[in-house]
C-alpha cells in the first residue's frame, strides 16, 4: 500500500476478503482514473481509511471480524469531517429493512448486492463510459 497519492478525489478504497472481486473492482475502478487502496480483514480498512481517507469506500458486508456495518460506523467515527462515501456490498442483507438500518445507523450511502454487477455500480456512482477522459483529467 503506498502512503501517498496524488488525487484523493479519485481515490477508492476497497475492502473485501475476496481477493477475486479485489482484483476485478480494483481493475474497473482503474478504467476510470481510480486509485484503488485494497484490505482484505475489517482492521486493514479501518487502517486504511483512517490513514489515506479515501472518499470513496466499497465495503463488503459480512467480513470474517465483524461486520461491515461496524466497519462504518467506525469509519464514520474517526472525524467528523470525514465523512465518505460508503458502499456495502452483501449477498445476505438485503431486506429493505437492512438498508434503512446501513442508512440511518451506520452512514452506509448505497447498497450493492453481489454478485457485484459492474454496470449497477457505475450507475449508483454515476459513471459512465463516455467520462473516461473527463475524469482521468
Amino acid at each position: 500500500m503506498s502512503d501517498s497519492f496524488s488525487n484523493t478525489a479519485l481515490l477508492a478504497l476497497i475492502v473485501d476478503d475476496d481477493r477475486l472481486l479485489r482484483a476485478r473492482l480494483h481493475e474497473h475502478l482503474g478504467s476510470y482514473g481510480f486509485q484503488t487502496l485494497e484490505a482484505k480483514t475489517a482492521y486493514e480498512g479501518i487502517q486504511a481509511a483512517a490513514m489515506h481517507r479515501p472518499p470513496l469506500i466499497l465495503l463488503d458486508g459480512l467480513l470474517p471480524q465483524m461486520h461491515g456495518f461496524e466497519v462504518a460506523r467506525m469509519v464514520n467515527a474517526l472525524d467528523t469531517h470525514y465523512q465518505p462515501r460508503i458502499v456495502l456490498m452483501t449477498a445476505i442483507y438485503k431486506h429493505i429493512r437492512y438498508r434503512n438500518e446501513a442508512k440511518l445507523k451506520y452512514g452506509i450511502t448505497d447498497y450493492l448486492v453481489k454478485p457485484v454487477d459492474l454496470n449497477e455500480l457505475d450507475r449508483i456512482l454515476g459513471l459512465h463510459p463516455m467520462e473516461l477522459t473527463e475524469i482521468a483529467s
